[in-house]
């Protein structure tokens, strides 16, 4: 996550932006500095003060420096900065306001009492300085038993109150130097956050120069040249702007209470209180939480129409404002002024002519997931599918970021192929020679011919040239030629003038890349024609597939672990809302966020022999499932790490070991999953490749272009794939690959 501190010029420098930069450096949080006039700070958000705090998606939010602080620590709910539970949240929250009406206040009192033109009162100099006395005695009674403000950790009371301390002491209210026995604590505590690492960072941010326009639009025309990975400029609204503000936002934003504000989505929920009151639970997918909307017929414009919207399903915007809501469950709810009725449900008859919520498929009672499946159009309105799609949004977002800030290069490799990179042979063939429609009757496939050769007697003249021509010797070509073979389907005479089929994978063809721009990796779909209806297996789904040079299976094996702690920290922290809805949902997992931060707690486990089986696994065999669920969930507890197969169940590229018998290749396996990370050091000695094919029954010939990687400096590289649905099955905890892409492909299933 990376995050945008906008503000004037004193307004970066001052302490309300080292609250924000202190949370910042303490969650790992980037941030940029960016200066800008108040006008622009207004455009950014209306109720900015003198700050403004830009997300990474483009959110904008303005408010105090205390609320500000609070959003930046929410970026990071594992950071626990707010808290490491209601209690804790409660007790922050109330500290919070301490440091700002008991030290803020009072030392703002005292700068406007001596900049004043006349003399400073001395009465009310003397009372804010007891005022401040007995605030600070407060803390330190506080402190007495803990060495942090709430809870064994920093959280936003503590970073709150240092710095109002430290404004305190540069107006000679407290003197963090002193040896008076009434402040011994407070002024241990103090010292200790002051000189904490993440504080220093913090103030050396502050200092630091900062973005502006004109530094941005000159920086690549600087002598330094462009860094590969430097600051990317900031996502700003120049012309784009939503027409309303998204729920989470305005359920997670404080300031947002007691102003009007827009929001737009569908309805959960319909529900009518009598004739005069309507309650609408409104969603627009930005997050699991509704808000509920409160129409009333005296008081909403549009709330005739609202009434006849025919319930769940319905669409609205909605402008009101804000209120803290007297009900439980929910902090904020919408007093709404205006209602306008974007979309009625049309469910009231078979034919959708009849408002009313009777046939809608998504209705409000449970429904089933093979139930959503059937309806895959409208299952985003699920909170099941809505959660997993907001989780694979993240995990690919994680993807490319960990790969980017590695310096991995992002290569878009073919769908259509000529190769076969598993060597399966499970492939869906493309072709054009069916034409285009569907129905017809009078397709006829082109095919070889038999070959009639003519003899003819051949001059002599012919006969010696043909013979001096045999004797210089032929120099064979390395590509494949065409078998014409009589009767079999002649596919010249297709669109590419050959075979093509969809792409079981892109790692041959990302390797191509990896032996020039050294590390890369490519992210896309991927296609298996394989007539499976587990739980596991999709005929489309999308593969996950780093190369790297210049390395060997160790390399690859650490570079695997990285990633999938990566994704796990990444989803434990940005996705908690979302997490916590599957491990109360039916359709999740009891204990999954346990389960992920067991993960990130473990080093993966190398597997060694002497583990006993029931039915022993076979040489030579692939280890089944259910022996990998054993190994990582009964035996080891942890993910663990399979090396060195029998080179007779492994790819023709992975790299042969020196016994002869097994290839450098690993697979990583996982709790709930089993394998979810297969890779290997791939093969680049070019002798020995060329035996493999043999050996797997491969022509070479098929893949001569690969082969000449090893013939034109090759070098030691390695790589893994990982299936980014198993991956998402992982981190949500539910059971059905099905489930978490948007819409499934399996055999006899490709609807929608």
């Amino acid at each position: 996550m990376v995050a945008t501190l906008t503000g004037t010029v004193d307004a970066l420098k001052s302490s309300g932006a080292l609250k924000i930069l202190a949370v910042a450096s303490q969650s790992s949080t980037a941030i940029i500095k960016k200066i800008a006039s108040a006008s622009d700070i207004s455009a950014l958000s209306p109720i900015a003060e003198d700050l403004v705090l830009t997300l990474s998606d483009g959110s904008s939010f303005g408010g105090s420096s205390s609320s500000l602080m609070k959003i930046a620590a929410s970026l990071a709910p594992a950071s626990a900065l707010l808290g490491s539970n209601d209690h804790d949240a409660a007790q922050v929250d109330s500290w919070v306001t301490y440091a700002t009406t008991n030290f803020e206040v009072s030392v703002s009192a005292l700068m406007a009492a001596n900049a004043a033109a006349e003399k400073a009162d001395a009465s009310l100099v003397e009372s804010i300085k007891n005022d401040m006395e007995f605030s600070v005695s407060v803390v330190n009674c506080h402190l007495l038993p803990s060495a942090y403000m709430v809870g064994d950790k920093v959280t936003i009371a503590d970073i709150s109150l240092v710095i109002a301390l430290q404004d305190a002491a540069g107006a000679n209210l407290f003197d963090p130097s002193s040896d008076d026995e009434k402040t011994t604590h407070i002024r241990k505590w103090y010292n200790a956050i002051t000189t904490a690492d993440f504080f220093k960072q913090a103030k050396a941010l502050l200092s630091t120069s900062v973005v502006t326009a004109d530094v941005a639009s000159s920086s690549s025309a600087s002598n330094d040249g462009v860094t590969m990975h430097g600051v990317a400029p900031a996502v700003k609204n120049k012309l784009y702007k939503r027409h309303r503000i998204r729920i989470k936002e305005v359920l997670n934003n404080p300031t947002y209470v007691g102003k009007t504000v827009t929001v737009a989505g569908w309805t959960r929920t319909v529900r009518k209180a009598g004739g005069k009151l309507l309650f609408l639970e409104l969603n627009d997918g930005s997050c699991g939480t509704s808000i509920q909307c409160m129409c009333e017929a005296s008081a909403t414009e549009g709330f005739e129409d609202a009434k006849k919207s025919g319930g769940t399903g319905s669409s609205f915007q909605l402008t009101g404002t804000l209120v803290e809501s007297p009900s439980d469950g929910q902090a904020v709810e919408l007093k709404v002024t205006v209602a306008k009725l974007l979309g009625a449900v049309y469910g009231g008859d078979a034919k959708g002519e009849t408002i009313g919520g009777m046939l809608y498929p998504m209705s409000k009672k449970g429904h089933t997931l093979e139930h959503m499946r059937e309806h895959a159009h409208l299952r985003p309105r699920a909170g099941v599918h809505a959660a997993a799609m907001r989780i694979r949004h993240s995990m690919a977002y994680a993807t490319h970021k960990f790969f980017h800030d590695h310096g991995f290069l992002y290569i878009h490799t073919p769908i259509v192929t000529c190769a076969d990179c598993e060597g399966a042979g499970e492939q869906f063939a493309v072709t054009t020679m069916l034409g285009t429609e569907p129905h017809a009757t009078d397709v006829t496939l082109p095919v070889f011919e038999e070959e009639v050769k003519e003899e003819k007697e051949l001059s002599k003249k012919e006969q010696k040239r043909l013979a001096k021509k045999s004797a210089k010797g032929k120099v064979e070509s390395n590509k494949p030629e065409e078998e014409k073979i009589p009767g079999a389907v002649d596919y010249t005479k297709d669109f590419f003038g050959r075979r093509g089929n969809l792409t079981v994978s892109g790692q041959l063809n990302v390797e191509t890349h990896a032996c020039a721009l050294s590390d890369v990796y490519t992210f896309g779909p991927t296609f298996r024609a394989e007539n499976s209806h587990t739980t596991r297996h999709l005929s489309e789904f999308w593969m996950i597939e780093p190369e790297i040079a210049f390395a060997d299976l160790e390399d690859d094996i650490n570079l695997a672990e990285d990633y999938l702690k990566y994704c796990v920290e990444y989803a434990l922290e940005m996705c908690s809302e979302d997490l916590e809805f599957f491990e109360n949902s039916p359709f999740g997992e009891v204990g999954l966020r346990a389960r992920l931060k067991n993960v990130l707690d473990n080093p993966f486990k190398a597997y060694a022999d002497g583990v006993e089986f029931e039915v022993k696994p076979e040489w030579g065999i692939d280890l089944p499932s259910e022996h990998e669920r054993y190994l990582c969930e009964q035996v080891y507890k942890r993910p663990v790490v399979l090396t060195n197969y029998p080179k007779e169940i492994k790819a023709f590229y992975m790299k042969l070991d020196d016994d002869g018998k097994t290839v450098s290749a690993a697979d990583i396996l996982v709790p709930k999953i089993g394998e979810i990370i297969g890779g290997s050091q791939r093969e680049h000695r070019k002798d020995v490749l060329l035996q493999r094919c043999i050996e797997m029954g491969l022509d070479p010939k098929a893949v001569w272009w690969y082969m000449d990687l090893r013939k034109y400096g090759t070098v030691p590289h390695a790589g893994f794939g990982l299936g980014f649905e198993r991956l998402i099955l992982f981190i949500t905890g539910l059971d059905n690959i099905r489930d978490v892409i948007p819409f499934p492909r399996w055999a006899g299933n490709a609807e929608f």
